[in-house]
């Protein structure tokens, strides 16, 4: 209960003491200086009731005491009414505290009769320390030491009133000592303590900012390394085949040039609003129009992910002094975040409206996304930071930062709110002017002026809205690809790498595509490939997790995984390798070496058909990924050797007791032994009845009904032809 209320204490505190733009350092320093002048005034007050009833006489003692008390009492006042003033009003006090203790010491005929109220002035200037700036205690002490100096000089011109009796002076002094420096000790001791905490929550601040930046820095190489691999992929393919891929080569060298020259301009923009570095350049004309087009500019992509978006506005023209170009990237932002956090299905709306008598212009952005946390809404502008999401990668964490300091820049405030499972309001209040110079042309300057400018303008935030594919050699889905090929599961979430894949990779392999970790999963499962290319950061399940989930799931455990993806760090290729990764490779890929790696692998699987071929008994193992399989293995052995007499037996039965479908056993049985169940079991069948022949004295006939053979003439076809000889003849090798 006690520490409870001491919490609630502490939040008021932080609450009444606390100003805009108020930084820790001076929070703590004036809670600390705000409860140590509730110690001395309280102190004094007590001192003054004891004198009262125990001392009346000393008149001059009680006044001091009391007009100490009132002060400090005032100081606490004026601290929670005036916290932003904080200098300006414990310089007053403290000069004032000065003052009157001057004046009782020379009420009292000088220092040494006193009674030790000379102390106070050192406690005085001690207080000023948790202020943090030097001039304070320094002029503070000046003035102590003055006042010393001049009580020393007017000392022979001083009375000793007849109250101030040698032994009430002694008591006072007693008191005062004790009271004053323990009181000066309490507050230098609780000072230490008070740096030594901010300097765990500066440590700790710090520490979340390098986490924010080695997440950014890693979130923007990710960001790169994609069109850099479009880039170079597609070079290599014009200097292969210039024919077939020229234009669709160049255009997408293009386009992948310009998300990575704004990517540098977004970093490069971010800099210079925080420096004060930009310049603004308002015009006046019709807001309402504007903006009207720039949300109009993600109609195809609203379409394209089946989002309703829509834009409305209180008023059919408003007109008023803004920066298009900023207000530009301001919208174009926060709207291509809502399209991206909305699921299909889901609205995004941009509405408007004239507020406060005609002086702020609102600008609101609600989507009915899966909303935000709380504790992350407090959060969401600072730079680098960023939010694991399902619908989408996880972002650069410049994004919003530059979006606030644009608004900022226009002299306007930007607010969030969200509600988990709900949707996400951003609210962008612009002041209303019109001084500057009126403009005809509705979006002169920032109208695109081609389409690959207008591609352009869908970049924000360090992320791509991947445009539909249109024109240009794709991949001809009805070319013959020959069915012998080993069939590669591609989960990739960029069209444009997808396609440069498929061009590398289309002679050697089938080639099945998912767009994200979930659908790949859900493929995987259905037609068991051969093996699985897989991006990293992609929306809806992420490639690790794709990675977990197959590698654990006994269907597609034995199925190789190679990471490709822009997170090159060490840490993250560890990350990958422990879950199960065959191999990761970075982004922009080296086409050799991916398709070495491809290669080995596949190559590698096939070893196993010597593993799990043979009917003999299977080595052991420390591999864990390859005593899942030996598992699986054994299983279907076990369930097959267990049924070897029921000549009903088949496919179906193993697949219900396997749990898993027949095209997933097939695939997976296959992949493993390069065996068909079929054969497999009619081995099995084969090899029991050879035992039972040298081992008993069982006829042929009896052997062939027991190994669930019906007919005893295939019986003796097949077993001839696995062994060379009939079963007759068996016994007389």
């Amino acid at each position: 209960m006690r520490n409870k209320q001491s919490h609630r204490l502490n939040l008021w505190l932080e609450k009444k003491l606390s100003f805009p733009g108020c930084t820790s350092k001076q929070l703590q320093g004036n809670i600390t200086v705000f409860e140590n002048h509730i110690f001395l005034s309280l102190a004094s007050l007590m001192i003054g009731i004891a004198l009262m009833l125990f001392a009346s006489a000393a008149t001059i003692f009680i006044n001091y005491m009391i007009a100490f008390s009132s002060l400090y009492a005032l100081s606490l006042l004026l601290q929670i009414l005036f916290p932003r003033n904080y200098m300006l009003t414990h310089t007053f006090i403290s000069s004032t505290m000065h003052l009157l203790t001057f004046y009782f010491i020379i009420r009292l005929g000088g220092i040494p009769t006193s009674g030790g109220l000379i102390l106070s002035g050192i406690t005085n200037v001690l207080a000023t320390i948790p202020r943090q700036r030097t001039w304070l205690p320094t002029a503070m002490f000046i003035l102590y030491s003055v006042i010393v100096v001049l009580l020393v000089i007017l000392k022979p011109w001083l009375h000793i009133p007849d109250q101030v009796t040698p032994a009430l002076n002694s008591i006072m002094w007693m008191i005062l000592s004790i009271i004053l420096t323990g009181s000066a000790l309490a507050f230098v001791l609780r000072f230490i303590r008070q740096q030594r905490r901010l300097e765990e929550i500066e440590a700790k601040h710090l520490k979340e900012i390098n986490e924010f930046k080695d997440r950014f820095f890693t979130n923007i190489t990710h960001e790169f390394r994609t069109p850099l691999t479009i880039i170079d992929g597609m070079v290599s393919l014009i200097e292969a085949q210039p024919g077939k891929w020229s234009e669709t080569g160049l255009q997408k060298i293009k386009s992948n040039s310009t998300i990575l020259l704004q990517l540098v301009n977004q970093m490069l923009n971010l800099a210079r609003t925080e420096a004060g570095a930009i310049s603004v350049n308002f015009v006046r004309r019709d807001i309402n129009k504007y903006l009207a087009y720039q949300v109009e500019q993600f109609s195809s992509e609203a379409i394209r992910k089946g989002i309703q978006l829509r834009f409305s506005s209180d008023r059919e023209a408003f007109e008023m002094d803004f920066d298009p170009e900023k207000l530009m990237h301001i919208t174009s932002n926060l709207v291509s975040n809502a399209l991206k956090y909305t699921p299909a299905g889901g609205c995004v709306e941009v509405t408007t409206a004239v507020t406060g008598d005609g002086e702020m212009y609102s600008i609101r952005i609600r989507d009915t996304g899966t909303g935000i946390e709380k504790e992350h809404l407090d959060h969401l502008f600072d730079r680098f930071y960023s939010l694991e999401h399902q619908l989408s990668p996880v972002g650069t964490g410049i994004g919003l930062a530059l979006t606030k300091e644009l608004v900022q820049v226009l002299r306007g405030t930007i607010s969030v709110d969200s509600v988990k499972e709900e949707g996400t309001v951003f609210i962008v209040n612009l002041p209303v002017t019109r001084n500057a110079p009126l403009s005809d042309i509705p979006g002169a300057g920032v109208l695109p002026s081609s389409p690959d400018d207008e591609k352009a303008n869908l970049i924000f935030a360090g992320e791509l809205f991947s445009p539909v594919q249109s024109g240009g050699e794709g991949i001809s889905t009805g070319s013959i690809i020959p069915s012998n090929l080993p069939l590669l599961l591609l989960v990739e979430d960029s069209n444009d790498v997808v396609l440069y894949l498929q061009a590398i990779l289309k002679y050697e392999y089938r080639i099945e595509v998912a767009e994200n970790g979930k659908i790949g999963l859900e493929r995987a499962l259905e037609i068991i490939p051969d093996i699985v290319l897989s991006d990293v950061m992609m929306p809806v399940m992420d490639g690790i997790e794709l990675l977990e989930k197959v590698k654990n799931d006994i269907r597609t455990s034995h199925i190789p995984v190679v990471m490709l993806t822009a997170k090159a760090d060490i840490d993250s290729r560890l990350t990958g390798l422990e879950r199960g990764a065959d191999a990761y490779l970075a982004k922009p890929v080296d086409e050799r070496e991916l398709h070495i790696q491809l290669k080995n692998l596949v190559d590698l699987r096939k070893k196993l058909y010597e593993r799990y071929s043979s009917l003999g008994n299977i080595p052991e193992t420390t591999d864990i990924f390859l005593k899942k399989e030996d598992e699986f293995i054994l299983k279907v052995r076990n369930i097959l050797e267990s049924n070897l007499g029921d000549d009903e037996f088949g496919i179906n039965r193993l697949c219900d007791e396997m749990a898993v479908s027949r095209a997933q056993l097939y695939r997976k049985f296959k992949s493993l032994s390069n065996r068909t169940i079929g054969s497999y079991l009619k081995s099995l069948r084969l090899n029991k009845a050879r035992e039972l022949l040298l081992s008993t004295d069982m006829n042929v006939s009896e052997v062939t009904y027991i190994v669930g053979f019906k007919n005893l003439s295939h019986f003796s076809r097949e077993f001839s032809h696995e062994f060379g000889i009939p079963p007759s003849e068996i016994r007389n090798q």
